[in-house]
C-alpha cells in the first residue's frame, strides 16, 4: 500500500508540517505541529492512500507517531511512544 508521510520539522526556530514538498505552518510547538499534521492528514490526505506522522526528536531523528488505514476517518492509531 502507497503511503502518503506528513513529516514534522523545525526551521529557523518554528515548526512546520511537510507533505510531499507542501509546507503547513508555522506552529510555535512540536505538539501544535503534530496535532495540525494529523488534522491534515485526516482532512485533506490523499483518499486512496494511507496516512502517516513523523516528527522530529530531540537527537533529530524522525519518529512514527501516527498512522491512518486511509485518509478520510478520523480513525488513527497512535503508536506506542
Amino acid at each position: 500500500m502507497v503511503t502518503c508521510w506528513f513529516i514534522v520539522i523545525e526551521s529557523m526556530g518554528s515548526w512546520w508540517v511537510d507533505c510531499e514538498g507542501k509546507a503547513y505552518g508555522p506552529f510555535d510547538t512540536r505538539e501544535d505541529a503534530q496535532a495540525e499534521a494529523k488534522h491534515i492528514a485526516v482532512t485533506y490526505g490523499d483518499q486512496s492512500r494511507r496516512s502517516q506522522v513523523f516528527s522530529a526528536e530531540r537527537d533529530g531523528t524522525h519518529r512514527l507517531i501516527w498512522t491512518a488505514p486511509k485518509t478520510g476517518t478520523s480513525a488513527g492509531r497512535r503508536t506506542a511512544s
